[in-house]
């Protein structure tokens, strides 16, 4: 999605995040650990370690360009096209935390992502230039597949795993809604 203004990208980014939220919550945290919900046997818990972990590289890349840096991108190691390597390097990271303490840093990593681009000016979200880190591209252009794009994707990842469960009817229009 190309943005035309702050409003409409912070508007996404907490309606996308509301949404999976919203999802996660039909889900008894008992059953955060218990895996099948992705790829490689992940667990809600992983996903969430996941989204909070992309999110923390992006605004690492943008304190490391903001200083006149250029961020290696997407992580010290791996290029783009080994994003799986990356995934499955972010899942292991996470393994030991408990499930609220990887929901806490989820919390606290997407009040830092609000504060940042609450903050920054339109034109510094939007227009392409602004950072020489981004080259072409705007800064929403590295934000949204870290916010608001990652929790569109993890909202369908748990709606599929939520009707695999055969959720009670009562909370279905939940699933249809979001």
């Amino acid at each position: 999605m190309r943005f035309t203004s702050k409003h409409q990208l912070l508007q996404d980014i907490e309606d996308e995040h509301r949404k999976f939220l919203a999802l996660a919550s039909l889900i008894p945290r008992k059953r955060y650990t218990e895996s099948g919900v992705w790829g490689d046997d992940w667990n809600l818990k992983d996903l969430f370690a996941h989204l909070t972990e992309w999110e923390q590289m992006f605004l690492g890349w943008y304190r490391e360009g903001k200083s006149g840096s250029r961020p290696a991108l997407p992580a010290s190691g791996y290029k783009w096209n080994e994003t799986p390597k990356l995934n499955r390097a972010i899942w292991r990271k996470h393994q030991k935390k408990s499930v609220k303490r990887v929901l806490a840093e989820f919390d606290a990593s997407f009040e830092e992502i609000l504060s940042l681009v609450r903050a920054l000016p339109q034109k510094k979200l939007l227009n392409p230039g602004c950072f020489s880190w981004t080259g072409a591209n705007s800064l929403a252009t590295y934000l949204a597949p870290n916010t608001c794009n990652h929790y569109r994707t993890a909202s369908r990842i748990l709606k599929r795993w939520l009707r695999a469960q055969k959720i009670p009817e009562a909370k279905s229009d939940v699933v249809k809604e979001v």
